[in-house]
């Protein structure tokens, strides 16, 4: 079931979770289809790990706003909530042009919602999960966006997903950190650039994701310089 705005407005509904998607690359909506999923965690307090389970849409319903806030109302509503904790929750999210920046070291944002009931509201303000979309391989880059195509790969030549891949240039002697990405499946990118100075060396990077996953931690770094070495496709071996 999905509530329209005023639907939402009219009712005596708590809304238990809201959700804003950005666009990294433009601070906007995003462009193009999204999905937003959400699981429950199904462990006995959490205390020996989440066991996570997606929430079907009927186990779920949503509520989208006229700013498109996606909604999750009466998560946590009980017949008698005292005593009880909070919720665990989950975020998930797949977008046609965009990659959840949470993804290079997270499956999720993970959030707690308060319980309530008839007799009692939820205690505090519903909390509202802001979610950062970086531009996917396929992103619709405007034509007077330089973009720099290149792979990330270990020493064994295999394809690393996930990598963090950014620019910073020397700027009145301070580095301008700029646009990030994350690679893909098959460890390639496409880097805007924006603002980038042309003629000089530009500092690309990619890093993998904190320990505990193997190979963590690893930063690497290439030299380019604009316009020329936008027509190549750099390899950063992490």
């Amino acid at each position: 079931m999905t509530l329209r705005y005023r639907d939402l407005e009219s009712t005596r509904i708590h809304a238990g979770l809201g959700v804003r998607l950005i666009d990294e690359h433009t601070q906007q909506a995003p462009i193009g289809w999204t999905r937003v999923f959400l699981d429950v965690d199904d462990s006995a307090g959490g205390s020996a790990g989440a066991a996570w389970r997606e929430l079907a849409t009927d186990g779920a319903r949503r509520a989208v706003t006229a700013g498109g806030v996606v909604w999750f109302p009466w998560l946590e509503r009980r017949r008698d909530a005292r005593g009880r904790g909070p919720g665990r929750y989950r975020v998930r999210v797949l977008a046609e042009h965009g990659t959840p920046a949470y993804l290079f070291d997270r499956e999720g944002v993970e959030v707690l919602v308060a319980p309530y009931d008839d007799a009692a509201p939820p205690a505090g303000t519903p909390p509202l999960v802001e979610i950062s979309l970086l531009p996917a391989a396929n992103y619709p880059f405007g034509a007077a966006v330089p973009v720099l195509r290149g792979v990330v790969r270990d020493a064994g030549n295999a394809p690393v997903p996930r990598a963090l891949v950014g620019w910073t240039a020397p700027i009145g002697g301070q580095p301008l950190v700029t646009d990030e990405v994350l690679s893909d499946e098959d460890g390639e990118f496409n880097l805007p650039m924006r603002r980038a100075p042309h003629g000089v060396p530009i500092e690309v990077s990619a890093r993998r994701a904190p320990p505990p996953l193997p190979g963590a931690g690893a930063r690497r770094v290439v030299s380019v310089q604009l316009p020329a070495d936008l027509s190549a496709v750099p390899t950063i071996v992490l």
